[in-house]
């Protein structure tokens, strides 16, 4: 998607101006609804709302084996989250819990499942009212839910050339979580060797 002024590039004075007579809430969908489309398609916006368009690549290749940011998708996360904050100064409080919910999940001491499971239940509660949430924002509030153990995910996700899907991610998560759980024995059970083999060994009596 270009980011130039005829094509969805935001102005300023459309969130000072163009306010939206009707908060969304669990009975005010499609009236809602009607009334964002057609403010979002006189300025040119209708690309930031459709759940399959993918955004620019975060980071390209510089040529020598480093990345740098893609000044498209700068941009792009500007123009995207100016259009956000407007659209939450449309939404009701009920509506609003459920996107707080969304964003604020944290894997912690989850199993990812359950942390996967988690996310996908506020994307649902927030479907129900009406309100889809697009995959990359799905993969985005799942990338920072997560602990630092898995910033390698993390980075092999940001810089793909390809978006991932949530199917694909939520794969690899459970793949990586297996083998550190695979590791996580291993290591403990190598710690385990090693003392009991200490205690046999102190606790020998010589002989002469």
């Amino acid at each position: 998607m270009t980011s130039n002024s005829s094509d969805g590039a935001i102005d300023s004075r459309f969130f000072s101006t163009k306010r939206i007579s009707v908060l969304l809430d669990d009975n005010t969908y499609l009236l809602w609804r009607q009334q964002v489309l057609l403010a979002v398609k006189v300025h040119k916006l209708q690309s930031f709302l459709e759940p399959q368009q993918d955004p620019p690549t975060q980071f390209l290749a510089d040529g020598n084996g480093g990345f740098h940011e893609n000044p498209e998708f700068a941009h792009f996360e500007q123009q995207n989250s100016a259009l956000a904050s407007w659209l939450l100064s449309s939404i009701s409080q009920t509506v609003l819990l459920h996107l707080i919910a969304l964003h604020s999940q944290r894997k912690g001491e989850l199993s990812m499942k359950e942390f996967l499971m988690k996310v996908k239940s506020c994307c649902d509660n927030l479907a129900s009212c009406g309100e889809i949430v697009g995959k990359h924002e799905h993969v985005t509030t799942i990338l920072n839910g997560l602990p630092p153990e898995y910033e390698s995910v993390i980075t092999i996700v940001t810089v793909s050339q390809v978006p991932y899907t949530v199917q694909g991610i939520t794969s690899m998560l459970l793949d990586t979580e297996a083998r550190q759980q695979v590791v996580s024995n291993e290591v403990s059970s190598s710690a385990n060797l090693v003392s009991s083999e200490s205690s046999d060994t102190s606790g020998s009596i010589p002989t002469y």
